[in-house]
């Protein structure tokens, strides 16, 4: 029989906050004898950007056709710990411990069409004259994005807007429209509340209706063969109205955009960002060009207490700024031992799946989601609520329940929360 390999962690599930320390260890089980130059336990986490673009070019009158390949990687951690040096491995059952701390620096798992951010620990057989025996088990790691630490998003956002829909000497009164969001920053679970105001002092046209839409955008960078940027963008929440708002009158308009579980938004430079938008499309009938304008929303993971539905109950979830600590702790994620976490949900589809042709084939973790924490009630999580028909938002609406314990003393857990063993991913021969 083969090698086996399992991954207990010091909670349910390996999802982990830029700064924290993941413990855990490696049961690694054998059936023979194996002579091995190293047994290692790795942990790497870095980011990979690939995709490819034709190209032609014209050569002695003819045209020639050819792929242009674009890569980019940023390593952010990789650490190498030797558990059994050259020998003979004895068959049985070998546990190894592990203690990772994570850089307070370290971006948020992610993974999109053209490139992933991704932590994974693995156990490695180096074996003489065979294949390496490769253990490996994905995890997702988030960069604490603490909304209260900057006080900016308290402030309402506004965005005004002037379309003319003729010229003289057929000229109308103008559309002014202002969209105001009472927050510029939110966690995934929270709802965006929005007021839209309409004054269409055109004679002559009629607004047929508007369009309220949250997207994610992502950002790929390359590196070689030189630097360039692609991008590519999501709807998670779409909400429409379709009453009109007639000539020469006013219109105030009242709306909300759920935020499903998705990353914070990027705050350092990298080769992989993500960020959000509001963007606003009013149309204005087929003969003209719809009005269009975004607002830019940050998206975190600890929610702004203000913009709890009851804040009375919030300060129980997120610590009080003015008590925390300044430096590397103010940013720590508020404390969850004693109490309910917020639910966790599984993103299972991001269009095209990105394909890490780096990696021997048998040691991909290519299928591996990344699980966000969203808060289904600012003051109560639970879990959310099942879809109701057809959504253009690429995360579903469902959820298994997870414990985030920050205990480091806490007892290893070995599987998940359903009882089913972790599983790994590597590759390994029968001898």
């Amino acid at each position: 029989m083969p090698s086996t390999c399992s991954f207990e962690f010091d909670r349910p599930e390996p999802i982990y906050y830029s700064g924290e320390t993941i413990n855990g260890r490696a049961v690694l089980t054998t059936t023979s004898e194996k002579s091995v130059n190293e047994v290692y336990i790795l942990f790497e986490g870095e980011a990979k950007v690939k995709w490819d673009e034709s190209r032609s070019r014209s050569s002695n009158g003819k045209t020639q056709h050819y792929t242009e390949h674009f890569r980019g990687k940023q390593t952010y951690l990789n650490t190498r710990t030797c558990v059994f040096g050259s020998g003979n491995l004895p068959p049985g059952t070998h546990t190894y411990n592990f203690c990772i701390p994570l850089p307070l620096e370290c971006p948020s798992s992610v993974v999109g069409k053209y490139g992933k951010i991704c932590y994974e620990v693995s156990v490695n057989i180096d074996r003489q004259w065979r294949f390496n025996n490769v253990f490996k088990q994905p995890l997702t790691v988030l960069q604490t994005y603490n909304l209260n630490m900057s006080p900016e998003l308290l402030m309402p956002l506004v965005r005004e807007d002037i379309k003319y829909f003729c010229c003289w000497p057929c000229s109308s009164g103008p559309l002014l429209s202002t969209l105001t969001v009472p927050f510029g920053g939110y966690a995934p679970g929270q709802k965006i509340r929005f007021t839209l105001e309409i004054d269409n002092q055109s004679s002559g046209y009629d607004l047929d209706g508007i369009e309220v839409m949250l997207k994610q955008i992502y950002k790929f960078q390359a590196q070689t063969p030189h630097h360039k940027t692609r991008e590519k963008e999501y709807s998670l929440h779409k909400s429409c109205q379709q009453e009109q708002v007639l000539r020469l009158t006013k219109r105030v308009i009242e709306g909300t955009l759920a935020i499903p579980a998705v990353p914070p938004s990027t705050r350092m430079e990298g080769i992989i960002s993500v960020s959000y938008k509001v963007i606003l499309t009013i149309s204005t009938g087929e003969c003209h060009v719809d009005s269009d304008f975004e607002v830019p929303i940050v998206i975190g993971t600890i929610p702004l207490i203000q913009s709890a539905e009851n804040p009375s109950h919030a300060a129980e979830w997120i610590p009080q700024t003015p008590d925390t600590p300044a430096g590397a702790a103010a940013d720590l994620p508020p404390n969850y031992d004693g109490s309910k976490p917020p639910t966790f949900e599984e993103a299972t589809h991001f269009g095209d799946k990105f394909i890490d042709t780096d990696v021997d084939e048998r040691n991909r973790t290519d299928d591996f989601i990344p699980r966000y924490p969203m808060y289904t009630n600012f003051a109560m999580p639970s879990a959310p609520p099942p879809p109701t028909g057809h959504s253009d938002c690429p995360y579903p609406q469902s959820a298994p329940l997870m414990s985030l314990p920050h205990d480091a003393t806490a007892p290893l857990i070995g599987g998940n929360s359903t009882g089913r063993p972790t599983p790994s991913y590597g590759w390994n021969s029968n001898s």
